[in-house]
C-alpha cells in the first residue's frame, strides 16, 4: 500500500469499512473515525511551518496544529473527511481545512481542497464566499494547472449571485495560449450562463461559442 501513499491508519479504515457486515457496524466505524479526525484537528504539532492564512478566519494558518505543518497529512485528512461524508455522516468540522488547502501553493493540495469544498459545501454555505478571492487569483494565474483547477472549482462552487465576480476572468481565459484552459473556460462560461443569464447573456455565450468552434485546436472545437 506504500505506493498509494496511504498511512497505515487510513488503510485500516478502508479495510474495516470494506469488511463491515452491516450498516450498524459501518456507522460505528465512521463514528470512531469522526472522533479521531476531530482529535487530529485539535492536536498540536511541529510549529516550524505555518499553513496559508484565510482572511477573516481567526486562527486559520496558525502553526500550532499538525495539519497546518504537514500538507501531506492535511491532504489525507480531507480525503478521510470526504469518506465520512460519502457514508452519510457529518464532516463539517473539517471544511475549514478544505478552504485552507485550496490556498496552498501545491497543485495537488490545492485541487484536493477544491474537491472537498465542491463535494461538501451547500449553496448557502458561508465558506463559498471565502473561496471567491482564491478562485479569482487562480483564474488569472500564470500557472495553467492553477487556472484549470480554478475553472473546475468555479463550475461546482459558484452560485447565481456570485457569477459576476468571476465571469470576466473566465471570459479572459478563452484567449489563453493553452488549449486545455480554453476548452475548460468555454464549458465554465456555459455553466455561468445557466446560473445567471443576466451576468452572462445568451448573446455573449453564443458569440464566444461560435469563436471557440473556429479554434485552431480540434480539442477545443
Amino acid at each position: 500500500m506504500s505506493g498509494m501513499h496511504l498511512s497505515r491508519e487510513f488503510f485500516e479504515l478502508i479495510k474495516a469499512i470494506g469488511e463491515s457486515k452491516s450498516k450498524q457496524e459501518e456507522d460505528r466505524i465512521i463514528a470512531r473515525e469522526v472522533m479521531t479526525l476531530k482529535k487530529k484537528l485539535e492536536s498540536g504539532g511541529d510549529k516550524s511551518i505555518s499553513a496559508t492564512p484565510i482572511p477573516g478566519v481567526p486562527g486559520s494558518g496558525g502553526s500550532g496544529n499538525t495539519l497546518n505543518t504537514n500538507k501531506k497529512k492535511a491532504k489525507e485528512f480531507l480525503v478521510r473527511v470526504l469518506y465520512v461524508e460519502m457514508l452519510g455522516h457529518d464532516g463539517s468540522f473539517g471544511y475549514i481545512k478544505g478552504v485552507e488547502l485550496a490556498a496552498s501553493q501545491s497543485i495537488v493540495h490545492k485541487r484536493t481542497g477544491y474537491l472537498l469544498c465542491s463535494c461538501c459545501l451547500s449553496p448557502e454555505h458561508e465558506f463559498r464566499f471565502m473561496l471567491i478571492n482564491q478562485m479569482q487569483r487562480d483564474l488569472v494565474s500564470s500557472n495553467l494547472l492553477e487556472s484549470c483547477g480554478a475553472l473546475l472549482a468555479v463550475t461546482s462552487l459558484i452560485t447565481p449571485d456570485l457569477v459576476s465576480t468571476v465571469s470576466t476572468q473566465v471570459m479572459g481565459l478563452l484567449e489563453h495560449s493553452a488549449e486545455t484552459v480554453r476548452k475548460k473556460a468555454i464549458v465554465c462560461l456555459h455553466r455561468l450562463h445557466q446560473l445567471n443569464d443576466d451576468a452572462v447573456s445568451k448573446q455573449e455565450l453564443v458569440e464566444k461559442t461560435r469563436k471557440m468552434l473556429c479554434d485552431r485546436d480540434p480539442a477545443v472545437m
